[in-house]
């Protein structure tokens, strides 16, 4: 097991000047680290292939980089991998965490698929991996058989498996919400208040937990996995059904992820969609790492996109949020109340805080297959 100061310091000896990537909780203490650490510039993306672009880019003028990354976005960096860095000769490091492997945990189905294919993907692609144990070899011998290759112009990929960086000390935390100041379990609750017959769907990570334990319904969806792709499957139900109203609960990092699909929603403009955002600025079901670009005002990128209405309440307890229209939980309370009565598609962005009880997932009491099959019942039964 390595610490995250010796993770960087080994990246450090090799040149690496720049990593880009998206947060994995196997890669919490590097990251934590990284806000200090001199000499390794960090960017923070909006989706893995994106990473790659960016360490593609940094090395193409010259600075030696990489990317960390989690195997649930592999697929997200295929496209890069295979017609940018592979065909352009550029030689990058790529060390992405092995989730789900060798199995996947109770109630982790997603991990399953991804945590079997990416050693055999990369064999198929013949690019080099070695994988980094919890018990060795060690990062700095891996990252010496690794070297030859990269400065060939070739990409290598160091698997990085559970357990074998050290996990980020715990965070003081957020501490007791201030005066105004809005979580994630705030926003749900006023959704589930005002829901009616709107049909919910959550984005994968806390809020999704948070609606399974605040009180959503067996028709509810809650994604685990996914991750960005939460707008468009409420698209798609929207135009299939549109006499059902669908209720979106999104996170920031999650629309940054693949913002694109704003763009699709708004060209369609179903009027039964209503699109809840909570920017907390972060990703903290990985450890609360800053998300990139966390000064987006999503309001305005909703309205820029075609939503006939984009709302924004500021529940940062310190004012300031970006394209604000008002502030505080009873500001909250009267915007849900207006999104759900609006005709679609409405945008609503919640700039909040972190904190809040993680909760368990939907999928310790009920299988993925379950959720999915309940969602498609209950809209044929025309029931909330």
């Amino acid at each position: 097991m390595i610490g995250g100061r010796a993770f960087l310091d080994a990246l450090a000896e090799r040149g690496v000047g720049l990593l880009s990537g998206v947060p994995c909780s196997y890669f919490g203490a590097p990251i934590r680290e990284l806000e200090s650490y001199g000499g390794i510039d960090y960017v923070p993306a909006a989706n893995e292939g994106t990473a790659l672009a960016t360490a593609a880019g940094a090395a193409l003028a010259g600075v030696r980089a990489g990317v960390i990354a989690q195997n649930s976005g592999f697929g997200n960096l295929v496209n890069p991998l295979t017609s940018l860095v592979l065909p352009y000769r550029i030689g990058l490091l790529a060390m992405v965490s092995m989730r789900g492997w060798p199995e996947a945990g109770p109630g982790e189905p997603q991990h399953r698929w991804m945590g079997r294919v990416v050693p055999r993907w990369l064999d198929s692609l013949e690019i080099p991996h070695w994988t980094l144990r919890p018990g060795g070899p060690e990062l700095p011998a891996l990252l010496k058989e690794a070297q030859p290759v990269l400065d060939s112009g070739h990409p290598a990929f160091i698997l990085v498996a559970k357990g074998a960086v050290e996990a980020a000390p715990a965070a003081a935390g957020p501490g007791a919400p201030g005066a105004g100041a809005l979580t994630r379990e705030d926003v749900v609750r006023a959704v589930l208040a005002e829901a009616g017959e709107a049909r919910l769907m959550a984005t994968t990570g806390y809020l999704s937990r948070a609606l399974f334990n605040l009180g959503g319904r067996d028709g509810d969806f809650y994604m685990q996995g996914s991750m960005g792709h939460i707008a468009s499957l409420a698209l798609g139900a929207a135009l299939a059904r549109p006499e059902q109203r669908f209720a979106v609960l999104d996170g920031d990092g999650s629309v940054l992820m693949h913002m694109g699909a704003l763009a699709t929603v708004g060209h369609f403009a179903p009027e039964n969609l209503v699109h809840v955002v909570f920017d907390n600025g972060g990703y903290e079901s990985t450890g609360g790492q800053a998300a990139a670009a966390s000064r987006t005002d999503l309001a305005a990128v909703a309205r820029a996109c075609g939503y006939r209405e984009a709302l924004a309440v500021d529940g940062t307890g310190a004012g300031g949020a970006p394209g604000a229209d008002a502030v505080g939980p009873e500001a909250l309370t009267a915007a849900v109340r207006r999104a759900m009565r609006t005709p679609g598609p409405v945008a609503l962005v919640v700039r909040g805080v972190q904190g809040g009880s993680a909760g368990e997932r939907a999928s310790g009491s009920i299988t993925v297959e379950e959720i999915g099959a309940r969602f498609s019942a209950r809209l044929a039964e025309g029931t909330a």
